[in-house]
């Protein structure tokens, strides 16, 4: 089978841009995005993921996945955008287009095949390199102006964005670190989510915070980038000592230390104009450290013993997830997520005319406790509906293989639970 030429389906619908940065150092980073990438390919054979290597000064993408090792000549994000460059350039525009309909003329002409490869037989996993590492790179790289691309086409990026959610579930950008144009397109431009990994080091989350606001000033100050922005801070803690650990997050005020858990309320309450947030749950399960991280592969096949361990990076991915995958912002605490995650399976469950009467039942009961203030007490008070419910469930599974009739007054019961 040939893995290099493999073109990605429509996606069953309309995918998200993720784009995971780190103000200082790209190892954990680009792991978490391999990790994260391998983990949603996984799940569901109908949606592709696509994985893109922005980081143009220092790629590394590739090198978690041996079988693309040899394809060194292949073309990527550089290419890419280099077409775009002399599509631009060569171009002649009619007065009356539009900077969407000149990006998306420019994008149209692509050969999107030639920049972006399969990975994996076994699941729907794709990447798209920085670039082709020929000798002629670094000079390519430093001479490709994103400034100005993007005043040469605004909607350029935006669309680019466009058309790979088209195609892809999922994209995930490695983006590269500190400030740079490079750095502004990724995170201001083209993501819905952003996933920021930061370190000890206190310019690490200085740095990560300068970025986080700028990206929201930007898409609050600009009439068409006017679009939601979910941010997921990442601990990435060098020091494997559960003391250290601690007095990073909370802080120590014998020492006159803040910890980056206050912090990042701070920030996420300005940003979201927010009284207040708690990120408690969120950070109780959300770290990646980096000891051991050096050449550790994602798991592309079964996972090995310890990799899932409480402080492993994959279960930390995992938990990451949770939240990103479906959008829920970090301050929702893990039971409350759970708890919507599991009302939502009921109620496309319960679309199925031939499904029980109990699970409309249970779905309509889950939402109406949603719609309260107090989600927490909630999840609570649905949990003993669960377990009576549930045994509903296997009780009448046995009747239902016996033919018995579904509306055997049973469901009028629970119905006026």
């Amino acid at each position: 089978m040939d893995t290099n030429r493999i073109t990605a389906g429509p996606a069953p619908q309309v995918g998200q841009v993720t784009t995971f940065y780190s103000f200082d150092g790209a190892g954990p980073r680009s792991l978490a995005v391999a990790i994260a990438a391998a983990l949603l390919a996984g799940r569901d054979a109908r949606t592709p993921v696509l994985m893109i290597d922005w980081d143009l000064e220092a790629p590394g993408l590739h090198q978690h996945f041996p079988r693309t090792h040899e394809g060194r000549a292949r073309a990527g994000v550089l290419e890419l955008f280099e077409a775009c460059r002399d599509r631009l350039r060569d171009s002649s525009r009619p007065q009356a287009e539009d900077a969407e309909a000149l990006a998306a003329r420019v994008l149209d002409g692509l050969d999107w095949d030639a920049y972006i490869e399969r990975i994996d037989d076994s699941r729907p996993l794709f990447l798209m390199r920085a670039g082709r590492l020929d000798d002629s790179y670094g000079e390519r790289a430093g001479r490709l102006d994103w400034d100005a691309l993007f005043c040469a086409c605004p909607a350029l990026f935006r669309t680019f964005a466009s058309h790979l959610t088209r195609r892809f579930g999922h994209v995930l950008i490695d983006c590269r670190a500190g400030r740079s144009a490079a750095t502004s397109i990724c995170t201001a431009l083209l993501p819905d989510k952003m996933v920021g990994l930061f370190t000890p080091d206190p310019r690490s989350l200085e740095g990560l915070q300068g970025v986080v606001a700028r990206a929201l000033e930007y898409r609050c100050s600009h009439e068409d980038e006017q679009r939601p922005l979910l941010v997921y801070p990442v601990p990435a803690p060098v020091d494997a000592c559960t003391d250290a650990r601690l007095r990073w997050r909370f802080g120590d005020a014998q020492r006159g230390h803040a910890g980056y858990q206050p912090q990042l309320e701070k920030l996420l309450c300005e940003c979201y104009g927010l009284c207040s947030v708690s990120l408690d749950s969120y950070l109780d399960e959300v770290m990646l450290p980096q000891v051991g991280l050096v050449g550790m592969a994602p798991p592309l096949g079964r996972v090995h013993p310890g990799e899932r361990e409480r402080l492993g990076p994959v279960r930390s991915i995992e938990a990451l997830l949770e939240w990103v995958e479906q959008g829920h912002f970090p301050w929702r605490p893990l039971a409350e997520v759970r708890l919507v995650e599991a009302v939502e399976a009921l109620r496309a469950r319960a679309g199925d005319p031939h499904a029980p009467g109990l699970v409309r039942e249970l779905a309509r009961l889950g939402q109406a406790y949603l719609g309260q203030q107090g989600e927490l007490e909630a999840a609570r008070r649905i949990e003993q509906h669960l377990i009576a419910i549930e045994a509903g469930l296997h009780a009448m599974e046995p009747l239902r293989r016996h033919g018995e009739p579904a509306g055997d007054g049973r469901d009028d019961r629970v119905s006026r639970l």
